[in-house]
């Protein structure tokens, strides 16, 4: 049994030594060929990828400076218990208004929503219900129209303060 390993071996051995091994240029050629595959199907994968984020991007920079720079509104008066005057001193149609109603603290008493304003423009608004009790700071959001999508200017609210409380 030793032996037949013994020449089993010896003749295994000679095998190894008559093997050629891959030409140094023929290796170089392979991976140059494995490198640009992989790089064309990373830039396959990538470039969807980043024209995904570059379109949305855009979309929030035109909204972001639609919101800054063409969007200008104030707060009037308020009257208690259901009147608000605003006026649209903007180059932007405002769409409506978004208002939420403070008491002194801070604290949220409640919530409305009117309609929009065409650009320098003023209106009074009449509440769909009355102002919660307690009220001393009525802040207002608008939205806006931007390349067909309507946008919330949340960044940016108007705040009018009044004393006495409603």
């Amino acid at each position: 049994m030793l032996n037949y390993i013994k020449r089993s071996f010896k003749k295994n051995r000679n095998l190894c030594k008559n093997k050629k091994a891959v030409s140094p240029l023929i290796a170089t050629v392979l991976l140059i060929g494995f490198t640009v595959a992989l790089a064309g199907v990373v830039i396959t994968w990538g470039g969807g990828f980043v024209e995904r984020i570059t379109a949305g991007t855009e979309e929030r920079t035109d909204i972001t400076t639609t919101c800054i720079g063409d969007l200008n509104f104030e707060i009037d008066s308020v009257k208690c218990p259901d009147k608000i005057t605003i006026e649209n001193k903007g180059r932007v149609k405002i769409e409506s208004f978004k208002l939420r109603f403070f008491k002194a603290d801070g604290s949220i008493l409640g919530t409305d929503a009117v309609a929009g304003l065409d650009k320098y423009n003023i209106n009074e608004y009449i509440l769909k219900k009355d102002m919660p009790d307690g009220t001393s700071k009525v802040e207002a959001i608008a939205a806006v129209i931007v390349e067909g999508i309507e946008a919330t200017c949340a960044d940016i609210p108007k705040v009018k303060q009044f004393s006495p409380a409603c």
